[in-house]
């Protein structure tokens, strides 16, 4: 496994663990230089943008040196969905094509290969994706067709294949799932969400993160207990997240399960448990879910966001920062702020808004807040430039977004 420093060690990383040709500045300088060359039309393109550390080249820029402000990454045309790991991330394109890159020690990246890879590869053998989801040191895709596939990291059967070998680097579909909708990625843990409601976890159990009542490892997918109506996912370090609607209306009620160390799950103790516990004092309409290294957050249908667990570095947005854990959920954020989307990363939050920008909050060590710095901010703030987003994900110190730039084509 990578080695990866930092003042606190590493006991609870997070996982949560959304790209096309690079955008050049469309503006009246870029078509300036295009006159006396030919036609040119302005198109628009969806392109992963990265921000924060690099060691291991997981910025897909080229180069393993970290920055505090967001650049693009070339992909090839149109991406729909990008997904952090660890310490590698993965995007999806309108093509269904999957594309890596970062660390590759657990052959996480797909490509065959243990090479860590500073720009995208893509992944072999993967067609009509429609959704990626990157793990600590593996990752999954959802087809069209249902199935779900899985490559990297498979010590504790978390590619979901019926055995705990060391590692594959290559995809290959995780026994027994059909007919899924959606997919989520933990530290070592996997979950599906069927089309009826069902939800598979498989992998690592130590913590109870299966959900299945006990806590041993399953290197196949298994039933979460007691939950029938999910309508969403989000698998955190070694907790878990679900939603699940009444069957009647649009009331939705939260569920969590797995570690509770630092008050994780939302019940007012520190107690893991190994089925799902409904977590209270939430908003009845519910937009969102993530779950992160040692804290989770729900966001309202009103726009108000909701969270709990570690915060000593300002991860909750809520004031003060200390090293006592919140196990109840706290109201971060009121009502009315035009947030649509959250992305839970080990220590720092990523928050999409419906005018296309990003704010985010937490730890900013290695500058993942995107503000050019890598000083501390004191709750909420703007990602400096980046506009017309679609989609967030967070890795461990690293951040990515996928958002619209105008570029200049040809003819």
């Amino acid at each position: 496994m990578k080695v990866l420093r930092r003042s606190r060690g590493l006991a609870r990383l997070a996982a949560t663990l959304t790209v096309g040709v690079a955008g050049v500045a469309a503006g009246a300088s870029a078509q300036a230089q295009a006159q006396g060359q030919g036609t040119w039309i302005v198109v628009q393109s969806r392109v992963v943008a990265s921000w924060g550390s690099n060691t291991y080249g997981q910025l897909g820029d080229g180069t393993t040196a970290g920055r505090s402000q967001y650049g693009d990454i070339r992909v090839g045309n149109d991406v729909v969905q990008v997904a952090a790991g660890l310490v590698h991330a993965l995007a999806v394109r309108s093509d269904g094509t999957v594309w890596a890159w970062g660390s590759n020690e657990q052959g996480e990246l797909g490509d065959g290969t243990q090479t860590d890879r500073s720009t995208p590869v893509q992944v072999a053998g993967l067609t009509g994706i429609t959704q990626v989801a990157a793990g600590k040191e593996f990752s999954v895709a959802l087809r069209s067709d249902g199935t779900v596939w899985a490559w990297g990291e498979n010590s504790h059967g978390q590619l979901g294949r019926g055995t705990a070998t060391n590692h594959e680097a290559t995809p290959a579909r995780v026994a027994v799932l059909n007919r899924v909708t959606k997919i989520s990625a933990g530290g070592d843990f996997g979950l599906a969400l069927r089309s009826d409601g069902i939800v598979f976890a498989w992998g690592r159990g130590g913590q109870g993160q299966l959900g299945n009542g006990g806590t041993a490892d399953s290197p196949a997918p298994v039933k979460i207990a007691g939950l029938s109506r999910v309508t969403g996912i989000s698998a955190g370090w070694d907790a878990a997240l679900a939603t699940e609607n009444d069957g009647v209306s649009a009331l939705t009620s939260v569920w969590a399960w797995g570690a509770n160390d630092y008050g994780e799950l939302g019940d007012g103790t520190t107690a893991r448990h190994v089925t799902p516990e409904r977590v209270t004092g939430l908003p009845a309409y519910v937009a969102g879910i993530s779950a992160g290294g040692m804290f989770a957050a729900v966001l309202g249908t009103d726009g108000s966001v909701w969270d709990w667990g570690t915060n000593e570095f300002g991860e909750l947005g809520v004031a003060p920062v200390s090293t006592v854990p919140v196990t109840r959920p706290a109201n971060a954020i009121a009502a009315g702020s035009g947030i649509t989307r959250l992305s839970a990363g080990y220590a720092h939050m990523l928050a999409l808004k419906s005018d296309g920008t990003v704010w985010a909050w937490g730890d900013n060590e290695s500058g993942q807040l995107g503000r050019g710095t890598v000083t501390a901010v004191g709750g909420p703030a703007p990602v400096t430039g980046l506009a017309s987003v679609t989609q967030v994900s967070t890795g461990w110190q690293s951040s990515y977004a996928v958002h619209t730039v105008p570029y200049l084509v040809g003819l």
